[in-house]
């Protein structure tokens, strides 16, 4: 038996002893790693009323959970009452969508039904795995909303259309922006009597890199609906040419128009009628396809 040295002490040879165990202990018995999911609303501005949820699902450990609706069950509870017990049942979401994105994959809507102001609980399970633990998040829902909800009148803002010199670098930081996507303000729009879809956003400086990918989108539907509809594209900021020639943006200025739509996130895109009526809001990226749903009902008259 090996000599111990008098000038170590008990306490550091206990210390050894110990991690020598736990070492032996991790490699021959790792631990087992939770399997959960993990959701997150991409929602700022949910007022009282039907609204869609974007929901972003994942692992715990950060892995994908793309394209599986039909293995999710999703459901939403009111708020506890403070006057008693929540005797309210989860709402079952019945539309829950897989929305395929150009960038970072993509992520889930839900149609959900709000009639008490509060958090609301949503919780994400997986119906054919019970080893995989269920997801949760929160959602605030406020008497009204910030920016214009479905059935109210739009702002019959004044939008930025082509300068006299046609250089679009003044009113967009598209780096190949489409001149249609500025051909006619907002308000001469609804003037007009036609549906109009209108875009905010600001390609170059977006948080979450969709800006560039939710504005192609607004030019991909006016290919398909010239003449029937109105597309408009609003920057974010109101000086994006002092930007891009600088290369700082901090100097962005913030464009009224923003603050005329009361949102604070980007990007947004609205459907309204020919009356300025909202039919639609899409809060973040949204589809070609779930933009021109909304919109051919629209043109349809439904």
């Amino acid at each position: 038996m090996p000599v111990i040295p008098k000038t170590i002490s008990g306490a550091v040879i206990l210390l050894l002893l110990g991690l020598f165990a736990a070492s032996c202990n991790t490699s021959t018995n790792p631990e087992p790693k939770i399997k959960a999911l993990r959701v997150f609303a991409a929602a700022t501005d949910i007022g009282l009323g039907t609204a869609r949820v974007p929901l972003n699902i994942q692992m715990l450990d950060g892995a994908r959970f793309d394209d599986a609706a039909d293995r999710l069950e999703v459901t939403y509870t009111p708020p506890q009452s403070p006057d008693g017990p929540n005797l309210a049942k989860a709402r079952l979401v019945d539309d829950l969508t897989w929305r395929e994105w150009p960038v970072r994959s993509g992520v889930y809507t839900a149609t959900m039904t709000f009639d008490v102001v509060g958090f609301w609980q949503v919780s994400v399970r997986a119906t054919d795995d019970d080893n995989l633990l269920s997801g949760r998040t929160g959602i605030l829902v406020k008497s009204g909303t910030d920016a214009p909800d479905i059935g109210d009148t739009a702002p019959l803002s004044r939008t930025k259309t082509t300068p006299a010199d046609g250089d679009l670098r003044a009113i967009t930081s598209a780096p190949n922006p489409d001149p249609d996507l500025y051909a006619i303000s907002f308000d001469d729009a609804v003037a007009s009597g036609l549906p109009t879809v209108i875009t905010f956003s600001t390609p170059a400086y977006c948080q979450s890199a969709t800006c560039g990918p939710q504005t192609e989108v607004l030019s991909q539907l006016d290919d398909t609906f010239k003449g029937r509809a109105n597309f408009i594209h609003v920057e974010v900021f109101d000086n994006p040419q002092e930007m891009l020639d600088t290369g700082d943006p901090s100097l962005g200025v913030e464009s009224p128009v923003i603050h005329e739509w009361g949102f604070r996130t980007e990007p947004w895109t609205f459907v309204v009628d020919g009356s300025g009526t909202v039919v639609a809001r899409f809060e973040s990226f949204t589809t070609v396809l779930e933009i021109e749903e909304s919109l051919i009902r629209v043109l349809e008259g439904a």
